[in-house]
């Protein structure tokens, strides 16, 4: 996925990389990690 607003772009491939990183370690919670990526980023902006 590729998003034209370059910021929401570099969030995209943040939650991204959080879910691949997840499931690389653990083998599953990719939802939980983008689920906690989204709140993170809720809350940081804020």
């Amino acid at each position: 996925v590729e998003l034209e607003d370059p910021v929401e772009n570099i969030g995209a491939k943040l939650v991204r990389q959080a879910a691949a990183k997840t499931n690389d370690l653990a083998g599953d919670g990719t939802t939980t990690s983008v689920v906690l990526a989204q709140g993170l980023i809720a809350e940081g902006v804020k």
